[in-house]
């Protein structure tokens, strides 16, 4: 395409508090706005907190104000958060990524597919919590991106019962140019190497960047997977600080 695409990362503290959440997505669209950026982009579970147990109607009302914030920003958005849909006689909760472009539009939702269970009691956690989400490109301007959450993407060893279906790939089979990854994995170093390596080698394997947005860690602890962009060739292009709440603007060529 040989076309520039600016996106905004939003590396903030993820709470059980909507409110506090969506004045830190808002601050965020206005962060965007200011520096020129076509997308922000907000971690995983970044307005609900990331839980299935939130008042469905506060959340809606909250996606619905920064939405419309958003498209008055004249900037697009990936929202992270959890979200509840009606389902015959009961809510359906999905872990998503909700994209509006920049002049408001709502181009649908990513919803968590490689949902995390314990090993010693599959079926658990997540995959009970959480319904399944199915995968799909989203089309901006002639470009073709793909959403995953977490750990869509690298399948952790211990809390991964799921089959991997090697996400990543079928998006690029899909069309995909780029893929944005939202994250929420707290701050257990041990995890740091294998997630950052695993969007290192997918970015190599696929030619394509990847955009990866973390939730910032509690109190003084680091993330363990740097946000920032991963160009094509595998090399981390920008890195944000690991520790606390930050923002990072990402210019990306098109090819």
């Amino acid at each position: 395409m040989g076309e520039g695409l600016r996106i905004l990362g939003l590396q903030m503290l993820v709470s059980d508090n909507v409110a506090e959440n969506q004045r830190s997505v808002l601050r965020g669209i206005q962060l965007a706005k200011e520096s020129g950026a076509d997308w922000l982009v907000t971690p995983e579970g970044a307005l609900s907190g990331y839980r299935s147990t939130f008042d469905s109607r506060e959340v809606a009302d909250a996606v619905e104000g920064v939405a419309a914030a958003a498209r008055d920003a004249g900037v697009g958005l990936m929202l992270g958060t959890c979200y509840k849909t009606p389902d015959k006689s009961r809510e359906r909760c999905y872990n998503q990524v909700r994209v509006y472009s920049p002049d408001g539009e709502y181009l649908g939702y990513h919803a968590k597919i490689l949902r995390c269970s314990s090993l010693q009691d599959p079926g658990t956690g997540e995959v009970a919590e959480y319904a399944e989400g199915a995968l799909r490109v989203f089309h901006w301007g002639g470009l073709c991106f793909g959403v995953l959450i977490c750990n869509d993407l690298w399948a952790t060893p211990g809390y991964t019962t799921i089959p991997n279906p090697y996400l990543p790939w079928h998006l690029q089979q899909m069309g995909a140019q780029l893929i944005v990854h939202a994250v929420n994995t707290g701050s257990d170093q041990r995890y740091r190497a294998f997630h950052e390596s695993s969007q290192e080698l997918w970015a190599a394997a696929l030619r394509m960047p990847i955009v990866c947005v973390s939730a910032a860690a509690q109190g003084d602890g680091a993330v363990n997977a740097s946000s920032g962009l991963i160009g094509p060739d595998g090399r981390r292009v920008v890195i944000a600080p690991l520790q606390g709440e930050q923002c990072f603007v990402c210019n990306i060529t098109l090819w």
